[in-house]
Parts: structure tokens; sequence; C-alpha cells
């Protein structure tokens, strides 16, 4: 079974912030590779939030990894936050 991770924008949502949160949606699509999928088209429609599907167990640890290093940390002015839904 796949595990999944919501990325969310922290803080509330304005037009700036919409944007960067498609354009790491992008950059997680290319970086993820076989490891992990992103919907483009849920990507670049996205106001709040998005899906990543790690297809295989074995790969979790690799993306929760790359998701740590792509999205930040849990800090009061981070820009977004990451959750396994």
């Amino acid at each position: 079974m796949a595990t999944r991770f919501r990325i969310r924008i922290a803080q509330p949502a304005t037009p700036e912030l919409v944007h960067m949160l498609r354009n790491l949606g992008e950059d997680l699509h290319r970086a993820l590779g076989e490891k992990g999928r992103v919907d483009m088209v849920e990507v670049d429609s996205a106001t709040e939030s998005f899906f990543v599907q790690v297809p295989e167990k074995r790969y979790l640890g690799d993306v929760t990894t790359l998701l740590k290093k792509h999205v930040g940390h849990s800090t009061s002015d981070a820009y977004f936050a990451f959750e396994r839904a």
C-alpha cells in the first residue's frame, strides 16, 4: 500500500505563497524520480496543498529525507509543512 504526504501552505495563503507552492511541487516532481509521485495537474491547480505518493515502502526513508530538505523545518516562520496523510 502506498504512503501519502500532504504538502501544504503553513501560513495564510497569498498569491505569492500559492505560486511558491506550485514551484515546490514542480521541484519535488523532478527530485523524486521513481521514488515518489506528484500529480502535476493537482500541483498546477493547487491553492493550499497537494499530495506526494510513495508507491513502495523501501523508498519511504529517502522520500521523507527529501521532503525535509525541500519543504523545510517545522518553525513558526516556515512557509510550508508536510504531514503523512
